[in-house]
């Protein structure tokens, strides 16, 4: 299932000048407790980022943790990169929400 990802890489400073960093990507593939998706650039194993998700049966997007677990050149994208990562159990994100959205989708 295809969806849509945001990922900060990094986070706005403290005054109005400094600006964070979010890139675009696709997700390749969802589950209960990970994310793959595919990016324009490599990103840092074990770094931990803030993620938002748009799923099909999800009315807004929904807001996760995840802990990057591996990266590789993407096999079908030249310059691409893909990355796995673990969702985490993070406090103030919709990862209830989001394994409750991923049941229904396997279900289906």
């Amino acid at each position: 299932m295809l969806s849509v990802a945001f990922i900060e890489l990094e986070s706005p400073g403290m005054s109005e000048s400094e600006s964070g960093k979010v890139i675009s990507c696709s997700s390749l593939n969802v589950s209960r407790n990970g994310l793959k998706v595919e990016l324009e650039e490599e990103i840092t194993v074990g770094a931990l980022l803030q993620l938002g998700v748009e799923l099909p049966n999800a009315d807004e997007p929904l807001y996760l943790v995840g802990e990057v677990r591996w990266t590789r050149p993407s096999e079908a994208v030249d310059g691409a990169w893909v990355a796995g990562f673990q969702l985490m159990n993070a406090n103030n994100s919709d990862i209830k929400h989001w394994r409750d959205l991923v049941a229904q989708l396997e279900a289906n």
